[in-house]
């Protein structure tokens, strides 16, 4: 295991704020950064995102399977950071593209030619995508020497064992204008008891907010263009009236097994994960 430091800011003053499957989540006291305060080496990391495996007192699998009702959410979000202002003839590379479903949504909405290119280190993930007739492999991107219009990064920031620094390293990956496109929380402001759960450790090493990501990018030499936020995708099956109120007639119904607490907390947090899903569009500025 690795001792860590906020990897945005450098303090080292931190303090505990919540513990999962072995693994400890401290808050940055400077920047507000949650981030793992030991963290598994780099060898371990990749292999871990390699097999889809990651420990802890208990192994979690991470590798799961196409998500058909992701392409159509996926449209929509396409739609709301471009409107009316996607490139045609574009060289989009989708890093972490996991099965693929952010890639297919892509090849619908683009009206022109799209070149579309994924990088997933995990095999299963990958033949799972090419199936789909898509085009991943992986590849290290801090030596990869093609260049792209738009690098897409969903669901990767919080698996990165330092966000900067890769970031940095896709710079010279982007060609002139070339944006990149980051979709991660935006919970770290939120307190220990509000924050939803599980927290996936050690598979997650960092929580982040909408000010530490967009401050990032700003040092990095990005223009941010349009920041977009949906609620928290695990909430969504909270958001059914029935659901609620089907589990609060069981608990006021004798010998009854409910879930009421459980999902009464949820409900009630519902509506400060109502904007925890994020969207960056930036643009890197030409020096």
């Amino acid at each position: 295991m690795q001792i860590t430091t906020c990897y945005n800011c450098f303090s080292k003053n931190r303090s505990f704020y919540a513990e999962e499957n072995g693994h400890s989540l401290v808050k940055c006291g400077k920047c507000g950064l949650l981030y793992l305060k030991e963290r598994p080496d780099d060898t371990e990391i990749s292999q871990a995102h390699k097999q889809g495996k990651h420990s802890g007192l208990v192994e979690l699998d991470v590798t799961g399977q196409f998500t058909d009702s992701k392409v159509p959410n996926y449209l929509k979000v396409l739609k709301d950071i471009y409107q009316y202002d996607f490139r045609n003839n574009v060289k989009w590379l989708d890093i972490g593209c996991g099965h693929g479903e952010f890639m297919t949504a892509l090849q619908h909405y683009a009206t022109g030619t799209i070149i579309v290119t994924g990088s997933e280190p995990n095999v299963q993930k990958q033949q799972s995508a090419r199936k789909r007739g898509l085009d991943v492999s992986y590849f290290d991107i801090e030596t990869h020497t093609g260049t792209y219009d738009v690098i897409s990064l969903l669901n990767v920031y919080s698996h990165l064992p330092n966000p900067l620094k890769f970031i940095e390293s896709l710079k010279r990956c982007l060609n002139k204008d070339g944006e990149i496109i980051i979709e991660t929380g935006d919970t770290a402001d939120l307190q220990a008891k509000h924050h939803y759960r599980p927290f996936y450790l050690p598979d997650h090493l960092s929580f982040a907010s909408e000010k530490i990501v967009t401050d990032i990018l700003v040092r990095l030499g990005f223009k941010i263009i349009s920041i977009n936020k949906y609620p928290y995708p695990n909430s969504q099956r909270f958001q059914s009236r029935c659901i609620f109120v089907k589990e609060l007639m069981k608990a006021v119904l004798p010998h009854r097994d409910t879930k009421f607490t459980g999902i009464f907390r949820s409900y009630l947090n519902q509506k400060l994960w109502s904007k925890t899903d994020m969207y960056i569009r930036a643009r890197l500025i030409q020096p």
